[in-house]
């Protein structure tokens, strides 16, 4: 049986994910820092490996070598401006886990990367060939795409490295939608340009799809955009998963201008009194919500043969009754 070490396991994409791997026959070993994480990951029927990312120990490197994959999915994810924790979290301890991992012979190693990674905007059903090479602004997308490029760097005929770049993920309780969803229960939620603008998404059992096939395939040193397949607006996506799980978040809109004036003054009032919270608006939320970002993931149907196992209409029909909180 092939035995898989995964990061961010006790989060919304691992506690999904982990038991689709389980499925399909691979034995799961699962990085956590908390006996809180540890029950979490034995739920969906993982071996937790109790260890500290941002100081790996003799437990990972042990846990490595009863191991053949590793699936990399932990991340600081947020629109804060602690640089500090990003650039440890996010690409420190990617490094750290690409040298441990080749060390104890680890055959492949999965990155879930972002789709944010690559420069500009808007982003028009952008293929992974016409990506540019700089890095995002933004901590988040910039310290991801550094990683990324650290992965990439060490693939090897015995050390295979894939990065997948999923775009907004979606799912059954996604807490980073929870905020979202707070604001459209107050009546404070607002579309930005009235929505109408192109985002392209992944749900979260079509990233595991993908996962399995990076798995499968003889392929390394290759990022590949995977999505849901089809190109809908920010509106009818983000709309349709309010609805299913009983929230009407109404009609309002703020026009994009005044979005952005106010995303790039709070970001730079942040950036002058070097703040390291979350502002209310910043631009790489402007870039992520109000503004077109759709790719093409043909690529990975290509090389990886991935396809996709769930539909929209699939998913938000599978949304109703099963989101805690709300």
């Amino acid at each position: 049986m092939t035995k898989v070490f995964v990061t961010g396991g006790s989060g919304f994409v691992g506690q999904n994910v982990i038991p689709i791997l389980k499925k399909n026959g691979y034995e799961i070993y699962a990085l956590v820092r908390s006996n809180k994480s540890a029950q979490k990951v034995k739920s969906v029927g993982a071996i937790p490996v109790m260890d500290d990312l941002l100081k790996l120990s003799k437990n990972t490197e042990y846990a490595l070598k009863e191991c053949d994959y590793v699936l990399h999915s932990a991340a600081h994810m947020d629109f804060t401006y602690d640089r500090k924790l990003f650039y440890a979290m996010n690409v420190t301890a990617t490094q750290q886990l690409l040298e441990l991992a080749k060390a104890a012979g680890i055959q492949k190693f999965i990155y879930i990367s972002a789709a944010p990674v690559v420069p500009g905007s808007p982003i028009v059903k952008l293929t992974e060939d016409q990506a540019k090479a700089d890095l995002p602004a933004a901590l988040y997308p910039k310290t991801k795409a550094i990683a990324e490029k650290a992965v990439l760097a060490a693939n090897s005929t015995n050390f295979q490295t894939i990065s997948l770049r999923p775009p907004a993920i979606w799912g059954p309780n996604n807490h980073h939608y929870e905020e979202l969803f707070a604001m459209a229960r107050q009546g404070k939620w607002r579309w930005i340009g009235g929505g109408n603008h192109t985002l392209s998404t992944i749900h979260v059992f079509n990233l595991a799809s993908a996962i399995l096939a990076a798995f499968e395939a003889n392929k390394g040193g290759e990022a590949y955009f995977v999505t849901d397949g089809d190109y809908r607006s920010m509106k009818q996506t983000f709309q349709a998963i309010m609805e299913a799980v009983g929230i009407q978040p109404g009609n309002k809109v703020l026009p994009r201008g005044v979005a952005v004036f106010a995303a790039h003054l709070m970001g730079g009032i942040w950036k002058v009194l070097g703040l390291k919270s979350r502002p209310p608006v910043a631009p790489i939320m402007i870039r992520l919500m109000g503004t077109e970002f759709s790719v093409s993931d043909e690529k990975a149907r290509k090389e990886l043969g991935y396809k996709n196992v769930i539909s929209f209409q699939e998913g938000i029909a599978q949304l109703v009754g099963r989101w805690e909180g709300v």
